[in-house]
């Protein structure tokens, strides 16, 4: 039986391919509008001549297709705020002399000095303008906390969105981009000049309610990591919780677990099906039940803070909802591509979104792969079936995933098996309590007893999942695919499940096709690694040099081999690079690479002279010299400041180099710096 009807899987990929087209060569929006108003034409006349014809010659067909392609590149641009007249990026401004009156749209999680806002632009100078940008304040314990949908009148000027500053680095600004946030503002309490609530709209009215539940919570006594973890799986909120129980349950392969999102979902759906079951006695009662189960999983969204991820699984899950009562299995794959269709139709940067694209693999796989393995054993008790159901779902889930996390975070939970066993069961108790704790808190309820028992649970929870990421040797960590490797292994995936499912020598040639492909790209891109590059990376009141010569990095460094090892910006660089072997040294004061010339002078200023110059001179550790002197005794082609210099030497430093319209670069603002 086919299980998904291909005239939908075309449509969703034809549509995605023109969102993807459009995102990459960046066509302009009034181009777009122009061959989309053309295209519907031919579009209708097409339509109307396939009436009159008897057999279909499949120009309708094709024209409806690029008529979907072309939809979805003016969906995407339309969807850009940067492409709209209103948005502030098409206005001029004044340096320091830029009034914003902005609208508090949600709350982040801080770092360890500012807490963090999404702010959304009412006005500037006076002007009404739209537009969200990234709001940092200085953290201040005497100030009072700002609030969903209050406004704030403040003087401040555009600041950009921090870039990476080393090789493979997370690009937050990309991340936030695809947000439409371009632009960031940072400042204290004490430059707000006004602050007042604003008109109350859903998100605030959701803050609300969080915040009264939150306060009810501590009331009753929840404090520490069991209130971290209600927040975290009931209210969507996951500030509260500590860097180290987040890392111990992404080591467990249970980091899922801590937001809200197509697994909580799906649970809380499942246990409205229950609840809600015995008004299918009614007359029309199925209807009445779906329409309960989806206005249910609506007010959690509400509830648990509307962002993108809750609305994400709860819009996904209103189309489960009725093609599981429908109890037809081709309708739940049709109704999975509806709701991607819808979701992209809203917002096409999801495509972007790593939550979209792993909730979206793991429920298709869940779908497609978890039936074949149902039938490989047939247990006869009723423990025995519920186990072998969670393995076979975790399995499909994982493998759905498995490939794009190794992407995205470079690690692999060997241990997700028996983490998903012993969790996956309780997680539905857990979440179905913490529904009666919160009313029963809300409603001043709640007895001290349900608060001992509760608050031990999630302990044990914790407890747990420490103890499984203390197991370190099931933890596969600095694992690397590019995205070639990423298609090539997910074709390698469905054409395997395909030879499975049905062998034919179609389906076992596109098997055979992607070991070939697979096989070539390993080759070529360990070609391509086997290149050679000395790095000068950014590293604040610190110096790290590295020389890269295939798969061997030869760090330099005034750190201990123990601590550069540890540093995230060398990991991640080991991890891409696909780095077998690390050694590392001192820096020294020369260096020779390429043929060309490297000087280090660091804070003794003692450099040796050189009479053919030298191609490149790395400053570091703040020296006291006279730049000019240097530059006429070295006659260098270019200067490089790395992240252990003052501030007020780099900005010296340059305004020399300018005068001498000498090459000058700094790491700490233009990055770290690659000699190929």
């Amino acid at each position: 039986m086919r299980l998904v009807n291909i005239t939908a899987l075309k449509i969703t990929l034809v549509f995605l391919a023109g969102i993807l087209c459009s995102h990459y060569f960046e066509f302009a929006l009034e181009f777009l509008q122009g061959v989309v108003i053309f295209n519907s034409v031919l579009l209708l006349l097409a339509w109307w001549r396939s009436k009159t014809m008897i057999f279909q010659d499949g120009v309708f067909a094709s024209i409806s297709l690029v008529a979907l392609f072309l939809f979805g590149a003016w969906v995407y641009q339309l969807h850009q705020p940067i492409n709209h007249s209103t948005h502030y990026s098409n206005e001029e401004y004044e340096n320091n002399n830029v009034i914003f009156q902005l609208k508090i749209k949600s709350q982040l999680k801080p770092d360890l000095f500012n807490e963090k806002y999404i702010a959304s632009i009412q006005s500037i100078n006076g002007k009404e303008l739209t537009g969200d940008l990234l709001l940092l304040i200085a953290k201040d314990p005497i100030a009072l906390g700002i609030e969903v949908d209050e406004q704030l009148l403040i003087a401040s000027d555009f600041q950009e969105l921090p870039t990476p500053k080393n090789p493979y680095q997370f690009d937050y600004a990309a991340y936030l981009n695809q947000l439409g946030i371009y632009h960031q503002l940072r400042l204290t309490n004490g430059e707000i000049i006004k602050k007042f609530k604003g008109k109350s709209t859903l998100r605030g009215i959701a803050f609300s309610i969080r915040k009264k539940i939150n306060n009810r919570l501590i009331e009753n006594g929840f404090n520490g990591n069991p209130l971290a973890l209600i927040n975290a799986l009931l209210l969507g909120q996951r500030q509260e919780i500590s860097q180290e129980v987040y890392s111990d349950f992404a080591a467990a392969g249970a980091v899922h677990i801590l937001a809200v999102s197509g697994l909580h979902v799906g649970i809380i759906m499942l246990i409205l099906q229950f609840f809600f079951k015995p008004l299918e006695r009614l007359p029309k009662g199925k209807t009445l039940k779906i329409c309960c189960v989806v206005l249910c999983l609506w007010i959690f969204a509400v509830i648990a803070g509307l962002s993108p991820s809750v609305l994400r699984a709860v819009t996904m899950f209103s189309f489960l909802t009725y093609a599981m009562e429908s109890n037809r299995e081709t309708s739940t794959f049709n109704t999975l591509l509806a709701s991607a269709f819808l979701l992209l139709t809203l917002n096409p940067n999801l495509i972007f979104h790593i939550g979209f694209q792993m909730s979206y693999l793991a429920v298709f796989a869940i779908i497609w792969i978890n039936p074949m393995l149902q039938k490989l054993y047939r247990p006869k008790t009723f423990i025995d079936r519920k186990l072998w159901e969670i393995t076979t779902v975790s399995f499909s889930a994982q493998l759905g995933v498995s490939v794009l996390s190794i992407y995205y975070f470079n690690h692999f939970p060997g241990l997700f098996f028996i983490t998903n066993l012993v969790v996956l069961p309780f997680l539905g108790l857990i979440l179905g309590l913490g529904v009666l704790i919160i009313f029963l808190a809300v409603i001043k309820g709640l007895p001290a007893i349900f608060v001992e028992g509760y608050s031990a649970l999630l302990e044990g929870l914790v407890s747990f999942i420490s103890w499984a990421a203390s197991q370190r040797s099931f933890y596969f960590d600095e694992l690397s695919f590019s995205k070639p490797e990423v298609i090539l292994l997910y074709l390698f995936i469905i054409t395997g499940i395909l030879v499975l499912q049905k062998f034919s020598g179609k389906h076992f040639i596109y098997f055979l096709t992607c070991i070939i492909c697979l096989q070539l790209v390993f080759i070529l891109e360990k070609m391509e690694g086997a290149n050679q590059e000395f790095v000068i990376f950014h590293k604040s009141r610190n110096s790290i040099l590295g020389i890269k010569n295939g798969d061997h990095l030869r760090l330099f460094s005034n750190l201990n081999s123990e601590n550069i090892n540890n540093e995230n910006l060398i990991k991640n660089y080991r991890t891409k690079a696909k780095i077998k072997k690390v050694t590392t040294d001192t820096i020294k004061e020369t260096f020779q690479y390429d043929h060309k010339t490297i000087v280090i002078i660091d804070s003794l200023s003692v450099y040796p002279t050189i009479k053919n110059g030298v191609d490149f001179v790395i400053l570091r550790n703040s020296p006291r010299l006279h730049l000019e002197r240097m530059i006429d005794s070295l006659n260098p082609k270019n200067i490089i400041a790395d992240g252990s210099n003052y501030t007020s030497y780099v900005n010296r430093w340059r305004e020399s180099c300018q005068k001498r319209k000498l090459p000058f670069y700094h790491t700490g603002k233009e990055g770290a710096f690659n000699i190929d």
